[in-house]
């Protein structure tokens, strides 16, 4: 009798298996504790949607510009076509729109590349061009008289833009 069962059992199993009412364990991601796998053949090439459980060390002067930006699109609502006009050309479409520049005085606060109206030379280094020269000490000049801090803040970094603009296309990467 005991070894009808165990027969039972594995004809079921078997019938199970091959008819497809238990899956692999490979199909399903697998969290190992350190990473999230995920079966080859189901990833769709969508990187955000891999999440890991532990937090990736992030390093010196990291700046999550992502954050960033949704941080100080929540207070400034800038379109991304003033934003992508701003890093493409150093100007904005409307050279009046307030709530623009005090978004790029955010912005630029948040990231640390600005702070009391002076540039961070190390951020703008590493994420905005060679700054060589007395560039940095030219663009923290500009404005200077100005009353309002957005319009300061916003002539600083678009000084700092036109420079990095017009350095990176005197001087191609190799």
């Amino acid at each position: 009798m005991l070894s009808k069962l165990k027969a039972s059992l594995y004809i079921f199993a078997l019938l199970c298996l091959s008819s497809g009412l238990v899956s692999s364990s490979g199909d399903r991601a697998k969290d190992n504790g350190d990473i999230f796998i995920i079966s080859y053949d189901s990833f769709d090439g969508d990187v955000d949607d891999i999440s890991t459980t532990t937090v990736s060390s992030r390093a010196a002067n990291y700046v999550d510009f992502d954050e960033v930006l949704r941080e100080c699109n929540s207070s400034f609502i800038t379109p991304m076509s003033h934003v992508l006009q701003f890093n493409t050309t150093g100007k904005l479409l409307d050279e009046k729109d307030l709530t623009s520049k005090c978004y790029f005085r955010c912005f630029f606060e948040k990231a640390g590349i600005l702070d009391n109206f002076k540039l961070n030379g190390d951020l703008v280094r590493k994420y905005m061009w060679p700054a060589t020269g007395d560039s940095i000490e030219y663009c923290e000049g500009q404005g200077k008289n100005e009353t309002n801090a957005c319009i300061r803040a916003y002539t600083i970094t678009q000084c700092a833009m036109m420079r990095a603009l017009t350095d990176a296309r005197n001087k191609p990467m190799v």
